[in-house]
C-alpha cells in the first residue's frame, strides 16, 4: 500500500511567491522555521511570513533585522526587540553566508545547549549580551564552530565552569566576553594564542590566575571574582589555595642580634629620610612642568581629528598624540574645588561625581594618574581618552565657556543628562565642576565619529560605509534626536510652568550674564554635527555633546553651538528646536553625499556647502549626480532610497524654520527611507 504524508508542514514554503528563486525559498523556509521558536509580543518580525511579497533579502524591502550581501543572508541582527522563547541555531544552520548573529538586549532564556548554538558552524561573530541565557556554555561551541572569532555572552545567568580545552583549541577566537553571568570553577591556563579580548569579571570564579593568563589581560578582565587570587601583570600572579603553612621555629635571639637590629634600624631611618627629601624635590618640579605644559597647551592651536572637530579645522587630517600619567586633562586642582551642593542621585566619589552604577566606580584621582591621548580640540572643550589604571577607558571633555550658569543648574543639568537611556544616546557617567573648569566624563567609543570615519580615516583597514550603513546611522541619529525632543522638551516645559526660565537658574547664574535669544523653547540637543556622532562597536550612532545650550556662556553660544549655524541662528542669533531640525538635514546631506560640509567651518574656505548644492539639484532632478559612489555601486535599490534620503535632508535645512518638518516627523521620514517606503 503506498502512503502518503500529509503536506501541511510544507504549505508555508508552497505558498511563497513563484517569482522566488530556489536560494530565496531555502532562505526564508530556514527564517521562518526560526520565527517558529522565537516569542514576538510585539511583532516585530511580522514580515517574516510566507505570504511576504519579497524575498529575505529583497534589495527595496528587506525583511525586518536581516542583513544581506548580493543577495545572500550575511547576518541576523535582532536586537531590543523584546524577542524570548528559545532560539533555533539549527534551523539557521543551513544558511552557508551566515557570519553574524546579533541577539543584545532581548529576553531569551533558555538554556545555551538547548539552543544547538554549535550546528551554526559558519558564523565568525555571534552576539548574545544582555538576556537571560542560562547553563553552561557548551564545549562544541568552540570545536565545532571553527570559524567563530567574537563571542559575547555578558549579562546573563550562564552557570558552570568554562569548558578550557575547547577554548583553548578555538583557531579563530578574537574576541570572549563572558563578564556578569555566574560562572565558577577556576581561570582556564590555556587561552588561543589569537585572543585580543578576554573578560571574565563579575563572575564566580575561583583559585589563582595563571600567570601566563595575568600578563596577557588586564586585571579588570578579572575584577568582581572574589574567589579569586593573584595579581594580573605581576610575577607574583600564583598564589596558594591551601591554608597558611606554619613558619618554622626560630632559635632565641642572642645579645649581638639585638645590637644588629639596632644599627640595621638606623641605616633604615637614614636612607628614609633621604629619599623623603628627594620626592619632596621631585614632586615640586613635576608640578611645575605641569603648569609649564598647561600654558604652552594654552597657546597650541586646536587640533582636528576624529572624535570632534575644531570649527576652523581642516577637513581630512587627523592628529593625535599621546601623555603619560597625569596629562593636561586631568592636570585640576583638587584642593580649590569644595563641594557641598547635591546635585540628585549619583555617588559623590570626592571631589567627582559618579551619575551611574554600570561602571567600576573611579574618582578625580583616578583620572589624574590616568594615562591620557587627545582625541579633539571641539567648540566645547578638549576631549581625551584616559586609560586608567583600574582597566577601564572614558572619554573626558574639558568644558570651556561654560559658566553661564552657577554649580547647582550645572548640577541639575548634568544629573538630568545622566538619567536619559535611548540606545542612540550617550549619556555622561560622571561630572568635576569648579568654577574655572568643569570635566564630563562619558564611555569611550573606539570607533570614534562619524565625521572622522566619513573625511578623516584614510587608513588601509578603514571602514567603507555602504548604504546599508548609513541608512541605520539615519535612523539611529533620527530616533536618538527625537528622544532627546521628547525628554529635555519636557523639563524645558516643565521649568516654564514653574514659572523660571528652563535655561537659566538665576540664584546660581553669574551676575550680568545676557539672555539668549530663543523661539519656542530652545534646541534640546543645540550641538548636532556628525563629529557629535559616535559609533559603537556594531556601528550604532550615539549622540553627544547635547543638552549643554543653558550652560554655555551666552557670548559665546554662537561659536560653540552649532544650532546657531542655522539660518535664523546666523541672522537673528535666535534658535529653536527647529535648528535641531536643519542640523539633522546637514548630516544626512552629509551621509548621502560623502561631503565634508561647509557648514562646519567657521570661515567660508573649505568643504563643500551642501545644503545650496542638494536644493539645486533636486530642483534640476538630477539628485543621484550627488550620491557618493560608494552607494550608487551597491545597485538602483540603493541609490533610489539615497535620492529620497536626500530630499529629506533638503527639507530639514530649508531656510525658513516653519517650513521644515518637526522633529518627530523627520525620524518617521527616515524610517520610512530606511524600511524601504516610498517617502519622497
Amino acid at each position: 500500500m503506498v502512503t502518503f504524508r500529509p503536506l501541511l508542514p510544507l504549505l508555508p514554503f508552497l505558498l511563497l511567491p513563484t517569482t522566488l528563486t530556489a536560494e530565496d525559498g531555502a532562505d526564508a523556509a530556514a527564517l521562518l522555521r526560526l520565527k517558529q521558536s522565537i516569542s514576538d509580543p510585539t511583532d516585530c518580525l511580522a514580515a517574516w511570513s510566507p505570504s511576504s511579497p519579497s524575498p529575505p533579502c529583497d534589495a527595496a524591502n528587506p525583511w525586518p533585522g536581516v542583513q544581506c550581501y548580493k543577495g545572500v543572508v550575511v547576518g541576523l541582527r535582532l536586537t531590543h526587540m523584546n524577542l524570548s522563547g528559545g532560539f533555533n541555531f539549527t534551523a539557521i544552520s543551513t544558511l552557508p553566508g551566515l557570519h553574524s548573529v546579533n541577539l543584545k538586549h532581548n529576553n531569551f532564556s533558555v538554556p545555551l545547549s538547548a539552543t544547538g548554538v554549535a550546528a551554526a558552524r559558519s558564523l565568525r561573530a555571534l552576539y548574545l549580551s544582555f538576556n537571560a541565557f542560562s547553563g553552561a556554555i557548551p564545549a562544541d561551541v568552540f570545536t565545532n564552530m571553527r570559524w567563530l572569532k567574537k563571542l559575547y555572552l555578558e549579562g546573563n545567568n550562564v552557570t558552570g565552569p568554562l569548558p578550557a580545552d575547547a577554548i583553548a583549541a578555538a583557531p579563530r577566537l578574537i574576541e570572549l566576553h563572558l563578564d556578569r553571568n555566574q560562572i565558577d570553577g577556576p581561570v582556564p591556563f590555556r587561552l588561543p594564542s589569537s585572543l585580543k579580548l578576554f573578560n571574565v569579571s563579575h563572575n564566580r570564579l575561583t583559585g589563582s590566575i595563571p600567570p601566563e593568563i595575568a600578563r596577557r589581560f588586564d586585571k579588570s578582565a578579572f575584577a568582581g571574582n572574589p574567589g579569586l587570587c593573584g595579581s594580573p601583570g605581576s610575577d607574583a600572579a600564583v598564589c596558594v589555595a591551601a591554608g597558611p603553612v606554619p613558619p618554622p621555629a626560630m632559635p632565641p635571639p642572642s645579645p649581638e642580634d639585638f645590637v644588629a637590629v639596632q644599627e640595621e634600624t638606623s641605616v633604615f631611618v637614614v636612607i628614609g629620610i633621604i629619599l623623603l627629601v628627594i620626592l619632596l624635590v621631585t614632586g615640586a618640579m613635576v608640578l611645575m612642568l605641569r603648569q609649564d605644559e598647561r600654558n604652552a597647551a594654552a597657546a597650541t592651536p586646536a587640533a582636528y581629528d576624529y572624535y570632534s572637530t575644531d570649527a576652523g579645522g581642516a577637513a581630512a587630517g587627523s592628529s593625535s598624540s599621546k601623555a603619560g600619567g597625569g596629562a593636561e586633562m586631568v592636570a585640576v586642582d583638587v584642593a580649590a574645588s569644595t563641594s557641598s551642593h547635591g546635585g540628585g542621585g549619583g555617588r559623590r566619589m570626592g571631589e567627582f561625581v559618579l551619575l551611574t552604577d554600570d561602571v567600576p566606580p573611579f574618582g578625580l584621582p583616578d583620572l589624574m594618574k590616568a594615562s591620557a591621548e587627545v582625541l579633539g580640540n571641539g567648540t566645547l572643550g578638549s576631549a581625551y581618552k584616559a586609560a586608567m589604571r583600574s582597566g577601564a577607558t572614558v572619554a573626558v571633555k574639558r568644558m570651556r565657556d561654560m559658566n553661564r550658569a552657577g554649580r547647582g543648574e550645572f548640577e541639575r543639568r548634568l544629573h538630568l543628562l545622566g538619567e536619559l537611556c535611548h540606545p542612540n544616546v550617550l549619556p555622561p557617567v560622571g561630572y568635576h565642576f569648579r568654577k574655572e573648569e568643569k570635566l564630563i566624563v562619558s564611555q569611550f567609543m573606539p570607533r570614534g565619529s562619524l565625521l572622522y570615519i566619513l573625511h578623516g580615516d584614510q587608513s588601509p583597514n578603514r571602514v567603507v560605509l555602504d548604504w546599508t550603513a548609513r541608512a541605520r546611522i539615519a535612523v539611529g541619529v533620527a530616533r536618538g534626536l527625537a528622544f532627546l525632543h521628547e525628554k529635555l522638551g519636557g523639563a524645558i516645559a516643565t521649568a516654564a510652568a514653574a514659572g523660571r526660565p528652563a535655561s537659566m537658574d538665576f540664584d546660581d547664574a553669574a551676575p550680568g550674564a545676557p539672555s539668549l535669544a530663543v523661539e519656542a523653547g530652545e534646541p534640546a540637543h543645540g550641538n548636532l554635527k556628525s563629529g557629535n556622532i559616535l559609533l559603537d562597536l556594531d556601528m550604532e550612532p550615539r549622540l553627544v555633546d547635547y543638552g549643554f545650550l543653558p550652560l554655555v556662556d551666552a557670548s559665546q553660544a554662537p561659536q560653540a553651538m552649532f544650532a546657531f549655524r542655522s539660518p535664523e541662528g546666523a541672522t537673528r542669533g535666535a534658535v529653536s528646536p527647529r535648528s535641531d531640525v536643519y542640523c539633522l538635514g546637514i548630516v544626512l546631506l552629509e551621509l548621502v553625499t560623502g561631503r565634508f560640509p561647509s557648514q562646519y567651518l567657521l570661515s567660508a574656505r573649505g568643504g563643500t556647502d551642501v545644503v545650496h548644492w542638494a536644493a539645486g539639484a533636486v530642483a534640476e532632478g538630477a539628485e543621484k549626480e550627488l550620491v557618493d559612489p560608494v552607494i550608487v555601486a551597491g545597485g538602483a535599490g540603493d541609490w533610489e532610497a539615497a535620492v529620497r534620503l536626500l530630499r529629506v535632508g533638503v527639507r530639514c535645512a530649508k531656510p525658513e524654520p516653519e517650513t521644515r518638518p518637526s522633529v518627530a516627523e523627520a525620524a518617521w521620514l527616515v524610517e520610512e527611507i530606511a524600511a524601504g517606503g516610498g517617502a519622497s
